[in-house]
């Protein structure tokens, strides 16, 4: 939103270079080792249809089950099995074992960082 004088007011500039940092932070991480992992990781699972497509049937069994309690109906024991079966591939698959480090190291390296933003926004400095 510019001013009638096609200026940027104090507010937007502020903004926008809060913005900029922010790219500037992003770039920082993905160089970060925790960074590279967590790209290599995702690109890993993306190259894996098979991998892919187990964990959507795993996540979309996980709902079903889900789904089921919350209804209060019973769970049979297929859907039991087939979680049980599911849940044993999944993390049988080194792809996705290494896609879980990966978001596990990168969730703390971004707490970390969102701790000391928050920390810093909070006390002014």
């Amino acid at each position: 939103m510019e001013l009638a004088t096609g200026l940027a007011s104090p507010r937007e500039t502020l903004v926008e270079e809060i913005l900029e940092l922010a790219a500037q932070l992003g770039k920082r991480i993905a160089a970060d080792a925790r960074g590279k992992q967590m790209a290599a990781a995702q690109s890993a699972l993306e190259a894996s249809m098979a991998d892919r497509q187990l964990l959507a049937d795993y996540e979309q069994q996980q709902q079903r089950i889900h789904s089921l309690e919350v209804a209060g109906k019973p769970i049979e024991p297929e859907d039991k099995r087939k979680l049980a079966d599911l849940h044993g591939k999944v993390i049988a698959s080194p792809v996705i074992k290494n896609l879980l480090k990966a978001q596990a190291d990168y969730f703390e390296l971004m707490t970390l960082v969102s701790h000391q933003i928050e920390e810093a926004a909070l006390s002014g400095q």
